[in-house]
């Protein structure tokens, strides 16, 4: 049995988390900010090496003062993430597998979880195509949407030097990606865009400008329409607010 540590002091070296981008892109289109928060818990101190199943004991006071959540929130959330398959293409099928298949709340303050090789592979990824992630941010972040938009911000920022670190998205897209489902660009922008940008730049040092696409060329008649977004990484120095 994998143990997650209850040493905190293995935590302070780094806040740095490598995370492979299959698992980061399935876990962006997650409507869920707490199972984020839980994964890359697991991903800051998990060591041993995963067997096909590999059972992993958490101390659940622990977990829930890191994801800044009382139990009963976990025990949902652990539920939702049950629920949750990720999905990967290879050269012989299209995989999908649960992230947590099997979960015990111990009535001894621990939680039990066993999850697949291939699930705990992708978050001990650290060869090739990982995107880093600085999991302290994350926890800081107020919003699931938010939480979305670091991954992709830290993955744009895994580009190779020559790569623009720019993503192009249209509306349909950006409602996969953030799990909701707008008719107009324009309330996007305001209900998700906006807030997120506030949010990030306020406790990340990633953050991003965006362009608005249309549909249109500039020299036809008529207005032309909002159909997607152009999202730009920068660099943030966040200036968090007194209250």
């Amino acid at each position: 049995m994998a143990t997650i540590s209850t040493k905190r002091k293995t935590v302070k070296k780094s806040n740095l988390v490598k995370i492979k981008n299959d698992l980061v892109e399935s876990f962006v289109k997650s409507n869920n900010l707490t199972a984020l928060k839980i994964l890359f818990f697991l991903a800051y101190d998990l060591k041993s090496k995963p067997t096909h199943l590999t059972k992993i004991k958490i101390n659940t006071k622990q977990l829930c003062e890191y994801c800044n959540i009382n139990e009963q929130t976990l025990k949902k959330n652990i539920k939702r993430m049950q629920e949750t398959s990720v999905s990967w293409k290879d050269e012989k099928a299209e995989n999908f597998v649960s992230v947590i298949p099997i979960a015990k709340f111990g009535y001894n303050g621990f939680l039990e979880i066993e999850m697949f090789d291939c699930i705990l592979n992708m978050i001990l990824e650290v060869k090739n195509k990982y995107t880093l992630v600085n999991a302290e941010q994350l926890m800081r972040l107020k919003s699931k949407h938010s939480a979305r938009m670091i991954l992709l911000l830290e993955m744009m920022n895994g580009f190779d030097e020559h790569v623009p670190k720019l993503k192009k998205y249209d509306l349909e897209e950006l409602n996969l990606l953030f799990g909701t489902n707008y008719k107009r660009l324009g309330e996007f922008d305001r209900k998700i865009l906006k807030p997120v940008k506030e949010d990030l730049d306020t406790n990340s040092k990633l953050s991003f400008v965006y362009d608005v696409n249309y549909d249109k060329e500039a020299h036809t008649v008529g207005r032309a329409k909002a159909v997607g977004v152009t999202i730009h990484l920068i660099d943030n120095n966040p200036q968090p607010t007194l209250f």
